[in-house]
């Protein structure tokens, strides 16, 4: 594994990327119960919270976004990245710049996000670690909140999945597209037609 860079800052943005690669594993640790969602960076002991790391994609610029996707959660390497994304290219500098705005962005929307969040964590532990049985109760209760929200959240996607079928089964089948009338050739517009002929035999 590469080493991670002696400056303060790309060290972090390293050690989110590295977290940003790793997380369908993350994700299967937390759904197994084998850790929490707090992943420990284990030099600087910052907490990072699973849950606020993609809090920020939505605001990332399109190609930021496809690159950070594409390096970032799907395991692309840059030179990879570059053959999707400019297919044309021999270099992959343009993807690598893409990348690292997308990782400055989501950085800094999570430290937005913790800002708020982790005063109150804080807060919490002091009270937790000065009442050892206010701290039981808090944290049996928000895993309680946390397995309703499990709940709930699966309610929604099997009620999504029944009102998709019911408009399958109700809605009545789009009609067929009309014949386009077609138009006289010249062949055929000074030609009299069938009426024509009657209305002359008639006079």
């Amino acid at each position: 594994m590469r080493q991670l860079p002696d400056d303060p800052k790309r060290r972090r943005m390293a050690v989110f990327r590295r977290i940003y690669q790793g997380m369908p594993h993350w994700y299967e640790q937390i759904v197994a119960g084998l850790m929490d969602d707090i992943i420990v960076d284990p030099e600087t002991n910052e907490e990072i919270f699973y849950g606020d790391l993609l809090i920020g994609i939505d605001t990332l610029p399109p190609r930021q976004r496809e690159a950070f996707e594409l390096i970032c959660l799907q395991g692309y390497t840059e030179t990879a990245a570059a053959k999707i994304m400019l297919p044309g290219s021999r270099w992959s500098t343009t993807v690598q710049q893409h990348v690292n705005a997308a990782l400055e962005r989501m950085i800094a929307r999570y430290d937005e996000q913790q800002s708020g969040v982790r005063s109150f964590i804080q807060r919490l532990r002091r009270l937790m670690s000065l009442h050892p049985v206010i701290g039981k109760h808090v944290q049996d209760g928000l895993k309680a909140a946390k397995r309703e929200l499990i709940e709930q959240i699966n309610d929604l996607k099997v009620a999504s999945n029944q009102v998709d079928q019911m408009l399958k089964e109700t809605l009545p089948p789009s009609p067929p597209d009309p014949k386009p009338v077609s138009k006289p050739t010249e062949a055929t517009a000074g030609a009299p037609s069938a009426g024509d002929d009657a209305l002359a035999a008639a006079g």
